[in-house]
């Protein structure tokens, strides 16, 4: 049984002629004829009595003719949401994001809720091993964070999106706002805002420490990156965070660091083999193109 079949049963049901029948379905009247007969074979009925003078349902025909209607306007339906959500107008996107990037996707979100409101966006900000986690569980469609430096999940492919690095930021008061770089070695004389531990920042910085006899002066430690730096920007504080995580806050300068390891690649995440949504591809190339944070960007969409 094939859905046409049903469509021209249905057309022929409406209309009680084969010949207009026909003409309304744009085939010729031996197809149409063959087709219904077909149907009527493979269920092993008669739906229609044809005489010289009239075509009339019988029994079975008028009994199916109600389920036969339904079911196409359940195919249509089916056929306008594919439609939908092809054309983005209906539809959901379940993005995940570390607190540092989330800070980079403002725009972005916004755009994209204003360009396609029929879109449900579900943004959850969460560790990178918790969004590698949700990922693994398909409780996301993707995942946006600093590439891992080893890889969580065998499940799992990152793509680059963009490079960047990991940066000593102070307020735009500071006395170190007129260095054009700094050396690891002379943090030992500032007190330092750590972003906690956990966070990618955090962990890149941890990896360029390891071995060395800097001693450092930690005042305070931030799992909130906008706190973190609100008080950076109104205090003395030093921190350290990527160069791209500041590029929409006044008051703050990154400070390149004179050190081997500073490379913080920004990347979407997905699972292997994963169907990318349409959703997806267009939130990633607004977020190409919205690019706030000086940054070389791939555009997801044409990798």
């Amino acid at each position: 049984m094939e859905l046409r079949q049903l469509k021209y049963f249905l057309k022929v049901a409406k209309l009680l002629n084969f010949s207009e029948a026909s003409r309304q379905l744009n085939i010729t009247q031996s197809t149409l004829s063959l087709q219904i007969k077909k149907l009527e074979d493979e269920m092993n009925v008669t739906l229609f009595v044809r005489n010289s003078h009239q075509v009339t349902l019988t029994d079975v025909g008028e009994a199916i003719l109600p389920a036969v209607e339904k079911t196409i306007r359940d195919t249509n339906a089916c056929v306008d949401i594919i439609n939908d959500v092809q054309n983005l107008n209906t539809g959901t996107l379940n993005i995940g994001a570390t607190q540092s990037f989330s800070l980079l996707l403002r725009e972005t979100i916004m755009e994209f809720c204003k360009q396609y409101p029929g879109i449900k966006l579900n943004v959850h900000c969460q560790p990178m091993e918790m969004l590698m986690e949700m990922l693994d569980k398909e409780e996301i469609d993707i995942a946006l964070c600093y590439r891992p430096t080893t890889p969580l999940y065998d499940s799992i492919e990152s793509h680059i999106l963009f490079d960047n690095r990991l940066c000593v930021v102070v307020s735009d008061t500071h006395p170190l706002v007129t260095r054009t770089s700094i050396r690891i070695e002379e943090l030992e004389h500032h007190l330092l805002a750590l972003p906690a531990k956990g966070t990618q920042a955090r962990s890149t910085f941890d990896n360029i420490m390891k071995g060395s006899n800097v001693r450092l002066n930690v005042g305070l430690e931030v799992s909130a990156i906008h706190m973190l730096l609100d008080i950076v920007r109104g205090t003395r504080f030093v921190t350290l965070l990527s160069h791209a995580t500041i590029s929409q806050y006044s008051g703050l300068k990154a400070i390149p660091i004179e050190h081997d390891g500073c490379g913080m690649e920004g990347s979407y995440n997905i699972r292997k083999g994963t169907y990318i949504k349409k959703a997806t591809k267009q939130f990633l190339k607004l977020l190409c193109e919205k690019n706030s944070y000086n940054t070389t960007l791939l555009c997801a969409s044409e990798q």
